[in-house]
């Protein structure tokens, strides 16, 4: 037995048709394929009855095909031809049902079972309810280089997501808001296990046009080898009112990247060479550096307290040159190991109001965190250096008369 063909199913009234189309298409002799199907009666979802079927299935190549596919002439052929071309003749075999991204997502596919030894037993880890499986198990093949796509590999894929037909209970309770985040949460976490230390560098960057002096520090960091630079995905202009955005598309970036920390970088600061490597030598869920405000009082960032109630922390602490507890800091320069973001509700980072009075998206953020029970650092031998422009006008002439009063002497 060459291939078996397993196929789970919650609607069993599709299935005759199914695979019939699968002994007039396959462009194989049937003595070369076997056919599993089982009805899913207890709704235990799509990856643990492949789990149970492949567990059945006699062929060294594995072929999955949802209950809402019928093959197009020559699919198994064509795919088993691809599988020949790998190295040793084994690996992952995406099938072309018409809807794959540009990241062809193997939703259906041929698979030889050696894969298995790499993605801890099974095709499709049984820990998903339904959601994700399929990527995480196309994101494997593709790093081992076992991985291709074949468009000749046809199938039609009856998909409501995709046809605009009715969503059954089955398809309704399968994408359920709920369950497709639980999903999302363990491909992250199982993402991030996956490749284990890989750093985010995240620039907000809004507008064309960055300092030179935050660019000459930035280029001259010392950076882990595992690091990856995180940018807005869509051009931004207006920094003030789209921040929180900015900042919530870049951690959705680094979840993606698998990246296990995120360092956010604003660009109007001048970073130490080695900034990064000291903050991450704390191993703390959060801890920023030593930013100061660039408007009066110029104070660094570091607050005790809860929104509209905060207060400085004491000067002696703030430059004292050690690791320091606080309640909220800037984000201007700030190192978050990703799992806090997987236990925190979204949007993470939201501009608010607090008694009349804007909370920035960091603060806000910082609050979420610390009712979540996180505990939240400086350092406080790590200064960056805020750049700051403004214009001189009768407001900042008041203000200086305010600190150092101006006799008549001009």
């Amino acid at each position: 037995m060459k291939v078996s063909i397993v196929i789970p199913t919650v609607r069993p009234q599709k299935i005759p048709a199914l695979v019939e189309a699968i002994k007039q298409n396959a462009g194989m002799p049937e003595a070369d394929y076997e056919v599993l199907v089982e009805e899913d009666v207890d709704r235990i979802g799509a990856p643990k009855m492949v789990k149970r079927l492949v567990e059945k299935s006699k062929g060294q190549t594995v072929c999955y095909l949802g209950d809402d596919t019928l093959p197009m002439p020559g699919f198994l052929r064509h795919a088993m031809r691809a599988m020949a071309d790998f190295p040793d003749g084994w690996g992952l075999v995406a099938l072309n049902d018409g809807h794959q991204d540009g990241a062809k997502i193997a939703t259906h596919w041929v698979a030889d079972k050696k894969l298995l030894q790499f993605t801890g037993g099974d095709f499709f880890c049984t820990e998903y309810l339904h959601c994700y499986c399929d990527k995480e198990l196309t994101e494997i093949a593709k790093e081992l280089d076992r991985y291709v796509y074949v468009p000749e590999a046809e199938i039609s894929h009856d998909h409501p997501m995709f046809n605009g037909g009715e969503w059954d209970d089955d398809y309704k309770r399968a994408y359920n808001a709920d369950r497709v985040a639980k999903d999302w949460k363990t491909y992250v976490r199982r993402k991030k296990q996956r490749i284990g230390f890989k750093l985010g560098i995240a620039l907000p960057i809004a507008g064309r046009l960055q300092d030179k002096d935050f660019w000459l520090s930035f280029f001259n960091m010392k950076l882990p080898a595992n690091s990856t630079l995180l940018v807005p995905s869509k051009e931004i202009y207006d920094f003030k009112s789209d921040i929180a955005g900015i900042r919530n598309d870049l951690v959705a970036q680094a979840l993606e990247h698998g990246c296990s920390h995120l360092l956010m970088m604003d660009t109007d600061q001048i970073y130490p060479p080695d900034a990064a490597n000291r903050l991450l030598a704390h191993e703390k869920d959060v801890v920023g550096a030593q930013v100061h405000r660039r408007y009066p009082p110029f104070a660094p960032i570091m607050y005790r307290g809860r929104i509209g109630e905060y207060k400085y922390v004491p000067d002696e602490e703030m430059y004292s040159g050690k690791l320091v507890e606080v309640d909220a800091t800037g984000c201007g320069c700030v190192l978050y190991n990703t799992g806090v973001f997987l236990h925190t509700d979204q949007p993470w980072y939201q501009l608010g109001r607090q008694n009349g009075r804007p909370v920035g998206e960091d603060i806000f953020f910082h609050d979420k965190l610390r009712s979540s029970g996180y505990r939240i650092y400086v350092d406080t031998s790590v200064e960056v250096g805020h750049i700051s422009t403004f214009v001189v006008n009768k407001s900042t002439y008041e203000l200086f008369k305010q600190i150092y009063p101006i006799g008549d002497e001009r």
